[in-house]
């Protein structure tokens, strides 16, 4: 895969028109809806930021703030969100408490991840790696075997509670994510985050044809499950 600035924007400036569109129509469906539909919002911003990111990257030096901010959405909100999103729509009351737990997890390995890159600027390095920028959080998770096992941990909290939910539109959308997650395992270990966050951005255009679509109340079976 080959990415670049005019990638990022074209890509951003897409979920920001559509994900106002996809807000407008998640309060529709309630408001329990608001994280779900703020997703392509969100995804747009962080693309564009790559986007700023990558132009720096051309001009000689990479912009911290502007990683800064990419990472913010990789490393701190969507480990947090994603699960607490699915924990907000879910009528079962027992998987509910449950993605309330795991986003909980989330914030704190958020934390573990984000907290050194703005803490000190020395955490974190940025490179070109195959035409896509690659982001190592220098001593904060050394090794490749621990890199791979914070990864796992990192999809699992992101694509559990979606696989995991009552709701056909949730879990249709986890199916996309996890096989993202899984395509970025297999062809991007190289760029992992920068690339899955691309894909899963692209991904997050389903959410807006799920909230436009009627919608399917969760077969009773799955509550009991």
């Amino acid at each position: 895969m080959c990415f670049s600035a005019e990638a990022s924007f074209a890509l951003g400036g897409a979920l920001v028109i559509g994900g106002v569109a996809t807000l407008r129509a998640g309060r529709a469906r309630g408001p329990g809806w608001t994280g779900f539909a703020s997703f392509p919002l969100l995804f747009g911003l962080q693309q564009l930021s790559e986007g700023l990111l990558w132009l720096s990257i051309e001009a000689g030096e990479a912009s911290l703030s502007a990683a800064r901010v990419f990472l913010f959405f990789a490393y701190f909100l969507w480990p947090a969100f994603v699960p607490l999103s699915a924990a907000l729509v879910e009528p079962d009351a027992r998987r509910q408490r449950l993605f309330a737990i795991v986003a909980a997890l989330g914030a704190a390995l958020g934390l573990f991840l984000y907290l050194p890159v703005i803490l000190s600027a020395d955490t974190l390095s940025i490179s070109l790696a195959r035409h896509s920028i690659r982001y190592e959080a220098v001593g904060a998770l050394p090794g490749e075997t621990l890199k791979t096992a914070a990864r796992v941990v990192y999809a699992a909290i992101i694509c559990l509670p979606l696989l995991r939910s009552s709701l056909r539109e949730i879990r249709i959308f986890g199916i996309l994510i996890t096989a993202s997650v899984a395509l970025g395992f297999a062809v991007a270990n190289h760029a992992f985050t920068s690339i899955w966050c691309f894909l899963a951005a692209g991904l997050s255009f389903w959410l807006w044809y799920a909230l436009r679509s009627p919608r399917v109340e969760p077969d009773p079976s799955r509550l009991r499950g």
